[in-house]
């Protein structure tokens, strides 16, 4: 898999102009901003470490989380996703790059899924995909007809009807305000990152799976070779999109505190490399005073870019962080 097919440059570019419109329009109430602890610990011992699109971003003495503090109201935010022009955007955007998303993202997704809940022997009655989307997961899960019932729990009105369309079981509420109880797994790709409050979202997880249920999560790894290396300079480090940027440790703590067991930690990215090359060939970057990169993705790319990116990935080193969690 390569970045532009998930990601076109054309595509990517509008979403990035509309996202920083967004940026703009929510950064006029920054006077009502709000600290906020750390979200993995919650200690108040942070650093400064940046500024980007005039949200500060902060690291955690502690345990070395990055977040943004302050950050938007819970309200404001709710606002914000109700109105982004970005997120608006990305419905155009997902609609037109589903074929190859489902390809290399929801296809592989959905078989690890299946090859974990095997692995570690977990019920198979009932699976929620919390942030379900289009459903583009719930269908690829489905076709494995592993799990009796299979739930898809998208609070945004437009997906909810998208999930609906597509003949799924759709709760249209947060996680937070079901009453959910007795699932087997839960599964949530890319959203930890965007809540106000993770630890309230984690406990309402472990509330609502049986016991020995398995939780599955994925979120970018702010110790990551992309994130790591490239800083504010990456386009994943984006506000008030992402708030939250974890590690494997960080986020294993947390989930530890809110009743899991820690299970399994997997980094299986794809892209690091290229998102770093990219940076360095567009001159947003340089790699000048660094040898050993430059000869890895530039001089040899050809040779050894996979190679490297597989090393990333089988050491901990991607940017794209798996748990998995068995609750307690």
């Amino acid at each position: 898999m390569r970045e532009e097919d998930i990601r076109p440059q054309d595509l990517m570019l509008e979403n990035q102009r509309l996202r920083e419109e967004d940026a703009k329009n929510i950064t006029k109430y920054k006077n009502e901003f709000v600290l906020v602890p750390c979200p993995a610990c919650e200690s108040n011992n942070y650093e400064f470490m940046f500024e980007k699109e005039d949200f500060s971003f902060v690291m955690c003495k502690d345990c070395e989380t990055c977040f943004i503090n302050p950050r938007p109201t819970i309200e404001k935010l709710a606002e914000f996703y109700e109105n982004s022009k970005c997120l608006k955007h990305w419905k155009k955007f997902f609609s037109l790059t589903e074929h190859s998303r489902r390809k290399n993202i929801f296809e592989p997704r959905a078989e690890r899924v299946i090859y974990l809940c095997k692995k570690y022997n977990v019920s198979n009655n009932v699976l929620a995909d919390i942030g379900a989307g289009f459903g583009t997961f719930c269908e690829e899960i489905k076709k494995f007809n592993y799990f009796r019932r299979i739930i898809a729990i998208e609070p945004s009105k437009d997906l909810a009807d998208a999930c609906k369309r597509k003949g799924m079981d759709v709760i249209e509420k947060p996680i937070e305000k079901t009453d959910l109880e007795e699932v087997d797994v839960i599964t949530n790709f890319e959203l930890i990152e965007h809540l106000f409050h993770p630890k309230d979202f984690v406990i309402s997880c472990a509330r609502a799976l049986s016991k020995n249920g398995l939780f599955i999560l994925t979120t970018p790894n702010i110790k990551g070779f992309d994130l790591l290396t490239l800083g504010k300079l990456s386009t994943n480090i984006a506000g008030p999109n992402h708030m939250n940027y974890f590690h494997t440790t960080s986020l294993s703590n947390l989930l530890q505190k809110c009743g899991f067991d820690i299970i399994e930690t997997l980094t299986p990215g794809k892209l690091d490399a290229e998102l770093v090359r990219k940076k360095v060939l567009n001159k947003e970057f340089s790699i000048d005073n660094q040898p050993f990169l430059k000869y890895i993705l530039i001089d040899e790319w050809e040779r050894l870019g996979d190679s490297f990116q597989h090393f990333l990935s089988d050491h901990g080193l991607s940017s794209h962080l798996w748990i998995v969690a068995r609750k307690k």
